[in-house]
């Protein structure tokens, strides 16, 4: 159910027909086996936490389809000024997650995405290297823009508006 998805499989495979499918995993395996579709693409996070391991025939790597920004983070929220709870929270986060989060949800405010918007973006962290992978599709999904970046870890928001504003320039806003 994600124009991201059918845009990067049509990419990489542009001879099939893709229908979108919407319902929770049972639902649509049970479609996948009453023949109305060939195949049906999920998240490996779920299959994996159904056991249903088995049923994957084909994974895609992060260079193949980029997922969503911020895809997989979990995060927790409290009140701005509950400091003892914020205390706690510093102990659980990751700080690579949250400096990665901060370039990937930088760049969606810059591009002003939704979750409309069929981008891909995926942070990863080298020493002291952030890089940005981002993957942008006009809103029919016939073009396609791609920037990959990095920066100094403490540079990760300014690399997030960096590349938010060249994939604007680049699309002259065909992905709204």
């Amino acid at each position: 159910s994600s124009y991201r998805r059918e845009y990067q499989l049509k990419h990489i495979r542009n001879d099939l027909n893709y229908k979108l499918i919407r319902g929770n995993v049972d639902t649509r395996i049970k479609k996948l086996n009453e023949g109305l579709y060939d195949a049906i693409i999920l998240a490996k996070a779920g299959i994996d936490s159904l056991n249903l391991k088995s049923q994957i025939t084909q994974e895609f790597s992060i260079e193949e389809i980029i997922p969503s920004a911020g895809q997989g983070v979990i995060a927790v929220q409290c009140r701005n000024d509950d400091k003892d709870i914020k205390e706690i929270l510093k102990k659980i986060n990751d700080q690579e997650t949250s400096i990665c989060c901060v370039a990937e949800r930088e760049l969606l405010k810059t591009l002003e995405g939704d979750c409309n918007t069929a981008i891909g973006a995926i942070s990863t962290i080298k020493q002291n290297l952030i890089t940005l992978n981002v993957e942008l599709f006009s809103k029919d999904g016939k073009k396609r823009y791609f920037i990959k970046d990095s920066k100094d870890l403490s540079s990760a928001k300014e690399l997030g508006n960096e590349v938010g504003k060249l994939l604007k320039k680049k699309s002259k806003g065909s992905y709204k």
